[in-house]
């Protein structure tokens, strides 16, 4: 896979991980307390592994890759919290 496609993935996987992290965020009557809390570690492990991946297709020590490392840190904070 090149680069340009793993940037790609990994931005996906983080888009949809925001979503789902929303949705597990917003009060719904309808979706019980258990599988907001699901969706929310869902959605933060989504993000995590697609910042993840957007790091590895970047330079080394650029602040980029250093950006989407401390997000990918904070998204696994939030699991561990959850």
């Amino acid at each position: 896979m090149s680069n340009e496609s793993k940037a790609i993935f990994g931005a996906s996987v983080t888009a949809v991980g925001t979503v789902i992290a929303a949705v597990g965020a917003t009060p719904f009557r309808v979706l019980s307390e258990p599988f907001r809390l699901d969706l929310s570690v869902i959605g933060n492990v989504m993000q995590g592994v697609g910042n993840g991946i957007e790091a590895d297709t970047q330079e080394p020590f650029s602040l980029g890759r250093i950006g989407n490392e401390i997000q990918s840190l904070g998204n696994s904070t939030v699991v561990a919290g959850l």
